[in-house]
């Protein structure tokens, strides 16, 4: 008979020994491990955003580049380093790129890091219009042995924000990008300040029947002893001296461009001996007019507020008016003299 004190054996499990085991103990470390690294990183990165890596995106350096590649849906541009380290347009006969456009963008680009994916399913790939035959832009960078990389650039999920991908990875990223500064369309990569010339070089300005000549400090018209009016003379100059224009159409003459009848040729005369010569015309059914500076290849697209205070100007406007006699004395007849009254005796 078993005593009431008496504590009854523990039934043996069999596997209580195997916990204690140096396998277990790893894996139960290596998993410890885990939960602590997923927890830092839910700290560092709340929500869907990414853990920011230092891999580079794009594999290049920016001096390699030789060449850069924008296509899209709105058409598509090839810039080109020249021999001078500077930006052309190959596709329009190698006219200037504006000077801050392209080595920011491509330092930029190389500054970029591959962060997290938020997606990398062709489903994915299509809605953020990443797909490998339909995106927003696709950029390429070519170097002297071909290309160096390859973005495709889809949808904006916020300002100077872009999806993107490079050509050779399925993964969807969100980049510090805004696809303004990857336009392709070539209008907006052109110099603006190809006809800009310092105003205090121009000595001259010629039309078919005028010429306003810079005699010291005073402008004069050539051939005439009407004064001119100086503040009118100084702000034609200032206007020529910084004359823009919103487009280039070429290099190659067009009946539509109506050259052959001109609204006015303007000749101006530099400083240092040389000379340019304007010949403006009213593109065919348009509002938008045309430059052709004889000393340079390409056709100049202008609107009327580039031309504005320049198309309707005649010597009439740039002289002074006489002043008109004041005849106010001589039509108000004098004052009667007050009637001084006397006392009667």
């Amino acid at each position: 008979m078993t005593s009431p004190n008496t504590t009854a054996p523990r039934p043996d499990s069999g596997w209580a020994p195997d916990l204690r085991s140096p396998l277990v103990i790893a894996l139960a470390l290596l998993l410890g491990l885990q939960l602590f690294l997923a927890l830092g990183l839910s700290l560092r990165a709340p929500g869907m955003a990414a853990l920011t890596a230092q891999t580079p995106l794009l594999d290049f350096a920016p001096d390699d580049v030789t060449a850069i590649r924008i296509e899209g849906a709105d058409g598509g541009v090839t810039l080109r380093r020249a021999p001078e380290e500077t930006w052309v347009l190959a596709d329009l006969a190698d006219f200037p790129v504006a000077p801050s456009r392209v080595d920011p963008l491509l330092a930029q680009l190389a500054d970029l890091k591959r962060p997290l994916p938020i997606a990398t399913s062709e489903e994915a790939r299509k809605r953020f219009k990443l797909a490998d035959d339909g995106f927003e832009r696709r950029l390429t960078l070519e170097g002297k042995d071909g290309p160096l990389a390859t973005l495709l650039l889809g949808d904006s999920p916020g300002f100077r924000r872009l999806f993107a991908r490079p050509a050779d990875d399925p993964g969807v990223y969100e980049l510090s990008l805004a696809l303004s500064d990857l336009s392709a369309r070539r209008d907006d990569w052109l110099d603006t300040g190809l006809l800009r010339l310092d105003r205090e070089r121009i000595a001259r300005i010629a039309s078919q029947d005028w010429a306003l000549v810079k005699d010291g400090d005073v402008w004069r018209l050539e051939n005439s002893e009407q004064p001119v009016d100086q503040s009118t003379a100084n702000a034609l100059v200032t206007r020529l001296a910084n004359l823009g224009y919103r487009g280039v159409l070429g290099t190659e003459d067009a009946p539509a461009y109506r050259q052959q009848a001109p609204k006015l040729v303007l000749d101006l005369g530099l400083t240092d001996g040389t000379a340019r010569s304007y010949r403006i015309s009213q593109a065919e059914n348009s509002e938008d007019y045309v430059l052709k500076d004889v000393e340079k290849p390409y056709f100049f697209k202008l609107s009327a507020f580039d031309l504005d205070g320049v198309l309707d100007l005649d010597p009439a406007k740039l002289t002074l008016k006489p002043a008109s006699p004041d005849t106010s004395s001589a039509d108000t007849p004098p004052p009667s003299a007050p009637t001084v009254e006397t006392e009667q005796p």
